[in-house]
């Protein structure tokens, strides 16, 4: 979970710790997609994150760059 706390606009949820997966919302608050994580490994979320266009902080506390404040810069799409 210390890997997740370093994405920008990811917020963790521990209510789904039997069935964990990560959910995705458009800018009006509507469910985009889910992917089950359960059997994902730390690296496999880090990377589909990565892929999304999520901003990864380098450490706790860093400001996050203007330019990335609204982002993830790629929408999820249903090839996921």
């Amino acid at each position: 979970m210390e890997q997740m706390a370093l994405y920008h606009n990811l917020q963790y949820n521990s209510s789904e710790e039997k069935n964990p997966r990560l959910v995705f919302y458009n800018e009006d608050e509507e469910v985009v997609k889910t992917v089950r994580v359960k059997k994902m490994k730390s690296a496999d979320i880090s990377s589909l994150l990565d892929s999304l266009g999520f901003y990864k902080k380098s450490q706790k506390g860093e400001e996050v760059p203007e330019d990335f404040q609204h982002l993830p810069l790629r929408a999820p799409r249903d090839e996921l």
